[in-house]
């Protein structure tokens, strides 16, 4: 398979190690980062985008999810077929620009269809990143590292979604106090200016991947192709394994999709919190949850592997899966710190559950279908997730007659969803744990 460019010093095959491996994830991880900030930083704003818009609870749903689902799902499949194929370095810089673009546009947006389409870019840009950002760790270290490196680049986006919370918190109540008056800025809502001051940031990162090489890819087939037809029937070779875990990743999306989206309004309408109030708290959650259920499902996998094989590396995504049916009840706290400390819950065997799952693909997978995998995976997850789940949590409160009052609804998606995520996980354990390393599973 040829590749224009590889990384310094390295033979085919050959794992970059010292400054060079440790540089490369460091872009990968900026650009997470990055990335993750711009497209979450609207969630803490969501209210005062809905009231200068004027949106209604399903708008919000189609902007903070459908946006995010509808173009992964048209560009799974040949986004895959880029990962697997292409200078992946050159795409992580090519989102990075389209990320920026997107929320230049909507910080400028006047109307719903304007801000849904400059969502659909920016969440589109940055799922888009994460089988190209995969496939390049996967390509930098040892096949035992994998959960480990995983994690690292996946404290980038926790890290991401945590500094948008806390800057968002910050900086709405700030930038008034600051532009000076009768300036076009000044003229602009706050939420608008913080987007554009994110969009910076943004085209920062694009420049500094131009500094990242493509490094050489590893544990491609012989037989690879360039078929379509061929790589899917490969792929379609692992549907006893892939079907059930998929179907467990694709689940705990959902759970985590939808307290995510809808904690805000929770905290908003029934706390009666405002984005000062809970922007620094939230964002300390989001980074705690997030290192430590990344922490956990990396070294659980790891762990895992060696004790039961490829099998026994999704231990931790069934043990957490399982613990996170109770938490699923944090609408339904009496308090902010109970309904605080219940989402952490959540959030944490999430983040457990999709690293160990993540890295199990890394394992299972050849290098040539690791990239379209998990393409498919993103699109299925985030359509269900973003598209599905926060529809449903507005439909169910509509249809029982609870309008705005969405805490029954969340909850009950978050618990049905953790028991399915369970079921599938277990399932796809046990089959790897049955095949050895010469049967296709």
């Amino acid at each position: 398979m040829h590749q224009s460019t590889v990384m310094d010093g390295s033979a085919a095959g050959a794992v970059p190690r010292g400054a060079r491996r440790n540089a490369a994830i460091g872009l990968i991880t900026l650009s997470l980062f990055t990335g993750t900030a711009a497209r979450y930083v609207l969630s803490p704003m969501q209210e005062l985008v809905s009231a200068d818009l004027g949106l209604g609870n399903h708008q919000i749903a189609l902007l903070q999810g459908m946006a995010l689902a509808l173009p992964i799902l048209l560009i799974s499949i040949p986004l895959g077929r880029l990962v697997d194929r292409t200078n992946r370095t050159r795409l992580m810089i090519v989102l990075a620009l389209i990320c920026a673009a997107g929320s230049v546009l909507c910080a400028l947006a006047q109307d719903f269809a304007t801000a849904f389409i400059a969502r659909m870019l920016v969440a589109g840009s940055v799922v888009a990143a994460q089988p190209a950002s995969l496939s390049l760790v996967a390509d930098l270290c040892e096949p035992s590292q994998r959960g480990r490196m995983i994690t690292l680049t996946s404290l980038g986006q926790v890290a991401g979604s945590t500094v948008a919370y806390i800057l968002a918190g910050m900086l709405l109540p700030w930038i008034p106090t600051v532009l000076p008056a009768g300036s076009a800025l000044a003229g602009l809502a706050p939420w608008r200016l913080v987007l554009l001051m994110f969009a910076a940031v943004v085209l920062a990162t694009a420049a500094a991947l131009l500094c990242m090489r493509e490094p050489v890819r590893r544990e491609a087939s012989a037989d690879s192709s360039g078929d379509l037809r061929v790589t899917l029937r490969a792929l379609w070779a692992y549907r006893r394994f892939l079907l059930p875990l998929v179907g467990g990743l694709v689940a705990v999306a959902m759970a985590d999709a939808a307290a995510a989206i809808w904690a805000v309004p929770v905290l908003t309408r029934h706390f009666h919190q405002t984005p000062a109030d809970f922007g620094v708290w939230m964002g300390l959650l989001n980074l705690g949850s997030g290192v430590v259920g990344a922490v956990l499902g990396g070294l659980s996998a790891d762990f895992g592997q060696r004790r039961r094989g490829r099998g026994g590396v999704l231990l931790g995504a069934v043990v957490a899966t399982v613990l996170s049916v109770p938490t699923a009840l944090f609408p339904l706290m009496p308090d902010v710190a109970w309904f605080g400390v219940s989402l952490a819950l959540l959030l944490t065997c999430g983040g457990c559950a999709n690293i160990a799952a993540t890295a199990a693909i890394m394992v299972v997978l050849p290098n040539q279908l690791r990239g379209i995998c998990v393409s498919l995976v993103v699109a299925a997850g985030g359509m269900a997730a973003f598209g599905i789940a926060p529809l449903l949590v507005s439909i169910a409160a509509q249809l029982f007659g609870r309008d705005g009052d969405i805490l029954v609804p969340l909850s009950c998606v978050g618990i049905i969803t953790s028991i399915l995520a369970s079921a599938g996980f277990l399932r796809a354990m046990q089959v790897a744990g049955k095949a050895n390393q010469q049967e296709t599973i």
